[in-house]
């Protein structure tokens, strides 16, 4: 199976019952769940802020010095910090998760994706696929080390030389309208002219950035904005080729594809609790301040931590100079012994709906404010929940992008956000109200009488579609 992103390669993954699979999940009690998805903008305000002022602090120090050599170690601090620690905020920020408003999450995620020359949208998308597909040969688009490995291309990524061509190349080819292949088996074409807009703003600040360099006569400008990846992007290989580098393809487990690595404190706020990476692919609605406590969580249930970064290392580097002659070697994961599950059984009901369609699902007390539950009843499934006011809503229980059930997902105010790809619904009407959702839910009248929740499956309302025609080039575009 060929890496290329392509009809052929995307439709064997199919074949072979790898691509938008059921994967393993750790059992995690449902109360402790439900405390790990509490959002909070104090965690990332406060983070966000300190990063921020480091990287205006050491710009200013390199001003300062600017023409000796003591500009050269505030300098490359904020090369680091603007190129490589932007990865962790980008990567949360389009999760959705850093920030409870979502406008800061919006804002962040934009800036960081042009601190680290990632287009936006181009990118939530990859990610999404990332998330359906984890390491999938012919699916995912962000596998970092492909068999056989690239060792003079991870080594020119330490200066972020691979990046440059690609990024510029394509931001041309956007700006004029044109797609790759391979973004069109992924990104819906409802999508393409946020992406030629979003091109030409970028290609705007870089050509501003060279008016004000020719302006100034000074290289001081492209410094601290085009030339920061050449100098800084280390520190994203060293973090990141650490998720997934010379594990298994094409399973359907996170524990043996992904790993949790044990940092620092400066580490884990550098990469903002992405070493707890294990966790995040298999609960990636738990926000990044929470992923600590995700780990204690689970922990038993997941293969020994590795104890440090050197550590990694020393196993990532001889298996992907093995892979370099042996292709189908990888690291073997030892995970536990299974751990005893204890589902939580969904309220369910075989009777007869009532003359008016009407069924009892639980008691008014089962459901409290931002909750949700899955109800069953015969052949179908619901998700049945209160908002923010405690208002009841019912809907189908299957997210209509993840194929997931949205009972495991996360209330939010009045929408519904699916747990595989935070995906979110509004639960008054069952639309769309974030990508990469494109088809609207069914909704069904629901209310509470004397104590009791009382769904009418008989009636319902029909499903929102988005205003995105998914390419048809695409099988499965969006995904």
């Amino acid at each position: 199976m060929g890496y290329t992103l392509n009809r052929e390669n995307s439709d064997r993954a199919v074949e072979l019952g790898l691509a938008e699979a059921d994967w393993y999940q750790c059992p995690v009690p449902r109360e402790t769940l439900r405390h790990l998805l509490v959002r909070k903008d104090g965690p990332a305000i406060r983070d966000t802020a300190v990063w921020f002022g480091l990287i205006l602090g050491t710009a200013v120090l390199t001003g300062m010095l600017w023409g000796s050599w003591w500009a050269v170690p505030p300098y490359l601090a904020y090369a680091a910090l603007y190129a490589s620690t932007a990865d962790s905020r980008w990567h949360e920020a389009g999760h959705g998760t850093a920030f409870r408003t979502d406008w800061m999450n919006d804002a962040l995620y934009e800036v960081a994706s042009f601190m680290v020359m990632r287009e936006s949208t181009v990118w939530r998308w990859s990610h999404t696929r990332h998330h359906s597909d984890t390491i999938i040969v012919g699916r995912d688009p962000e596998i970092a080390v492909p068999r056989p490995p690239n060792v003079k291309g991870m080594i020119l990524s330490l200066f972020g030389l691979p990046v440059y061509p690609k990024y510029f190349r394509r931001l041309v080819m956007h700006s004029f309208g044109e797609m790759a292949e391979d973004e069109m088996q992924f990104i819906p074409a409802g999508e393409f002219g946020k992406i030629s807009r979003k091109a030409r703003i970028h290609l705007a600040i870089y050509a501003g950035v060279v008016a004000l360099a020719i302006g100034t006569r000074s290289i001081l400008p492209l410094m601290f904005v085009g030339l920061p990846n050449l100098f800084g992007s280390w520190l994203m290989s060293v973090y990141g080729l650490t998720q997934h580098s010379g594990l298994a393809e094409n399973v359907l487990d996170h524990r043996l594809n992904c790993r949790t690595v044990r940092m620092n404190r400066l580490n884990r706020f550098l990469y903002w609790n992405m070493n707890y990476h294990l966790e995040h692919h298999m609960f990636p609605l738990v926000p990044y301040h929470a992923l600590p406590v995700l780990h204690e969580a689970v922990k038993e249930d997941c293969p020994e931590p590795y104890p440090g970064l050197w550590e990694t290392w020393k196993e990532i580097i001889p298996a992907v100079l093995r892979q370099v002659k042996d292709p189908a070697y990888h690291v073997k994961r030892r995970l536990p012994e299974a751990v005893a599950r204890m589902e939580a059984r969904p309220a369910a009901s075989d009777a007869e709906p009532d003359g008016g369609g009407w069924l009892e699902v639980c008691a008014g007390g089962d459901l409290g404010i931002e909750e949700v539950i899955r109800f069953d009843h015969g052949t179908r499934t619901y998700a049945v929940a209160r908002d923010d006011e405690g208002v009841l809503h019912a809907t189908d229980g299957i997210c209509t992008h993840g194929k997931t059930h949205l009972a495991t997902g996360l209330v939010k105010g009045k929408i519904i956000e699916c747990p595989k790809h935070n995906g979110r619904f509004n639960l008054g009407d069952g639309s769309p109200a974030r990508a990469p959702v494109c088809r609207g839910l069914a909704t069904y009248p629901i209310e509470e009488r004397h104590g009791r929740i009382w769904l009418n499956v008989v009636k319902h309302r029909g499903s929102h579609e988005l205003k995105m025609v998914n390419n048809p080039r695409a099988k499965g575009g969006g995904n």
